[in-house]
């Protein structure tokens, strides 16, 4: 199968910073590899990225225990890595046209052409924004090149590595893939017993494939869906005014009130209005009070108002979809991707690991959770591979 170098560069590059090669002694840095340091602004700046991603998507895992120790741990981890990989691009001459820096830079620059002010599009000031977002960062555009630099470099050296060590993907692999996942989604106990005792971890990964792609195949319905609140703490007549209101909606959708209308008008769940309220339900996976309602109405069928723990809410059905089979010509395609992927990824690992195991590797930074009276709480995340 052939790897597209954009799909490699993601799985590479995800997020290199720039690191100072003229900096002479271990003071100010986190690590030492081969002698070359690794910045501690370097480190606080990619620390920092890391724990904003957190807050934005998962702010759960910042209130662990140790949260930060942890996430740095992986942070310092994935910089080594880096410059590991910078080294051996080094070692292996692996030539960079400055055409291709250009290129790196000029595609960067495109990320900026809208203006996050405005939310329009504004070419000509993507490079203002350009320059600001480095002058932000504390990098020069000699820096930032030196940056694209090696990440070309680095992307060429995997390239060639992966190309001569993977196998691609023959049909049959992804056929004995789709034979686990469909024996998984009709569970078929006998085999999967006989999966378990021959290989628990074929078994796992066919498991978590049948469970994304029940999603896709199961009973669905497309629904507009009007929402009212009802919160803990509301006292019981503001709850029966809440029902009162989603009585009265029902009664004007009946009157001739077009349903989206009624859903800009009414719905307290602002953040479906982009689609008019309309959302795609699995059955089985709705609460209980709407899933008997969307997948027993009739399409185009409008509910009478539904209460359930969270508030009330009136449905429309707009489409049905019935369960599908899935044949391995459907998914032939998407499981050699992921195992190819797979591949990928182990042939970097074991890459990474060969560079490690030939490098002198200090570490100078030290971790809260380091000091004794914490060391047990800290060992398991301090154990923990990067992803």
């Amino acid at each position: 199968m052939q790897m597209k170098n954009k799909w490699l560069i993601a799985v590479l590059c995800t997020a290199l910073a720039a690191v100072n090669l003229q900096a002479k002694v271990m003071e100010g840095s986190v690590a030492t590899v081969n002698g070359k340091p690794v910045l501690s602004s370097e480190y606080d700046a990619y620390l920092e990225g890391v724990i904003e991603q957190y807050q934005a998507v998962a702010p759960e895992v910042l209130q662990q225990p140790n949260a930060k120790d942890m996430l740095g741990r992986e942070v310092l981890k994935e910089l080594i890595s880096k410059e590991l990989l910078y080294q051996a691009a080094e070692e292996a001459k692996v030539q960079v046209k400055d055409s291709e820096i250009d290129d790196g830079i000029n595609e960067i620059k495109t990320r900026f052409i809208i203006d996050e002010k405005t939310g329009k599009e504004d070419p000509s000031g993507a490079d203002k924004r350009f320059n600001e977002a480095l002058k932000k960062q504390g990098l020069t555009l000699k820096r930032y090149k030196e940056k694209i630099k090696r990440d070309i470099a680095v992307r060429k050296l995997m390239e060639d590595h992966l190309r001569s060590t993977i196998k691609p993907v023959e049909e049959a692999e992804a056929r004995e893939l789709y034979e686990n996942v469909d024996m998984v989604l009709k569970n078929n106990t006998k085999k999967i017993k006989a999966l378990e005792k021959k290989s628990p971890e074929q078994l796992k990964e066919a498991q978590a494939i049948a469970a994304k792609l029940k999603q896709l195949t199961a009973e669905q319905v497309r629904i507009g869906h009007i929402y009212l609140a009802v919160t803990k703490d509301m006292k019981p007549e503001e709850v029966k005014k809440k029902e009162e209101l989603a009585k009265q909606i029902k009664k004007e959708i009946d009157g001739g009130m077009e349903f989206s209308a009624a859903v800009q008008k009414y719905t307290e769940d602002k953040a479906s209005l982009t689609s008019g309220g309309d959302m795609i339900l699995i059955k089985g996976i709705a609460p209980k009070e709407i899933d008997e309602k969307a997948f027993s109405l009739s399409v185009g069928k409008v509910s009478a108002p539904i209460k359930t723990d969270v508030g009330f809410h009136i449905i429309k059905i707009k489409e049905k979809r019935a369960a599908k089979e899935v044949a391995f010509e459907d998914v032939a395609r998407e499981l050699g991707q992921y195992l190819a992927q797979k591949r990928v990824q182990k042939a970097m690992a074991d890459y990474l690991e060969a560079l490690r195991g030939k490098a002198d590797i200090k570490i100078t930074k030290t971790f809260a959770s380091d000091e004794p009276a914490q060391a047990p709480s800290a060992a398991k995340p301090a154990e923990k591979d990067a992803q």
